[in-house]
């Protein structure tokens, strides 16, 4: 057609629209930058991987959360010199894995905690930490570890035989340090009780370590081990058939 310009005699002012699928062209904003927004977005690296290169690239997740899958050999994260800097979400991040691995860099790792503290939760099997050859190095101004307990009471009632009995067994492997505590809460002012500590290595056969001890009523009696083997329990009487015993045993322990 005569006089109907195809092109713009100005280039700066030359514009093109690109249409979308549905005949809908695509939208930028004020700044020339194109949103892509989408309920599902696939990105299909090539065969040697795919690299993301941004002097500041934010990803920002939806509020059902972000899950990356990693392919079959792994996910690989390459920091950049000045470290990798991770911004957890006002309520906590939580990573799980049946078995995520972390290697630090030459110049080590660095775990900042924020001002309420730094929580790990171990899984079932236990938390294994393998230090590099040349071992692994904690420093703080102010470390606190903070280990489990065992605290286990029972109640034996009515005790009249002046020929003894040995309680419970406790598995003492794995408790540091532990005692026994044995009250003698009987009714009768004139019951008294006799206890003994005993170890054992297989629960079957049992060596005296502490006491004999007379315990009269509303009294309380503490026996500690000495000498370390893999099961403890309380071997008590009544010191007269004719004024039952009543005592409340305590097994408690810092593991």
């Amino acid at each position: 057609m005569a006089n109907f310009k195809i092109f713009q005699d100005n280039p700066d002012q030359a514009k093109v629209k690109i249409f979308g699928g549905n005949n809908q062209a695509l939208n930028t904003d004020s700044s020339g930058n194109l949103t892509i927004t989408s309920t599902g977005l696939a990105i299909t690296p090539p065969a040697d991987g795919l690299a993301i290169t941004s002097t500041g690239l934010a990803i920002t997740a939806p509020t059902n959360g972000l899950t990356v899958t990693a392919s079959a050999d792994g996910l690989s994260i390459t920091p950049p010199t000045g470290g990798l800097a991770i911004t957890p979400p006002a309520d906590g991040l939580a990573i799980t894995s049946t078995g995520l691995a972390i290697t630090a860099p030459t110049n080590g790792l660095t775990v900042t905690a924020s001002a309420d503290g730094l929580s790990i939760t171990p899984p079932t099997g236990g938390l294994a930490i393998t230090p590099p050859t040349d071992g692994l190095l904690i420093t703080s101004a102010g470390l606190s570890i903070i280990s489990g307990t065992t605290d286990v009471s029972a109640t034996l009632a009515n005790i009249t035989d002046t020929a003894g009995s040995g309680d419970e067994a406790y598995n003492v492997l794995g408790v540091a340090t532990w005692t026994f505590g044995v009250v003698n809460a009987s009714l009768d002012a004139n019951a008294q009780a006799l206890v003994t500590m005993q170890i054992s290595p297989d629960g079957e056969n049992w060596l005296d370590e502490a006491g004999p001890v007379t315990i009269d009523q509303n009294s309380l009696t503490t026996l500690v081990s000495s000498i370390f083997l893999k099961y403890a329990r309380i071997y008590y009487s009544a010191v007269n058939a004719a004024s039952a015993v009543t005592l409340n045993v305590f097994f408690q322990g810092e593991l």
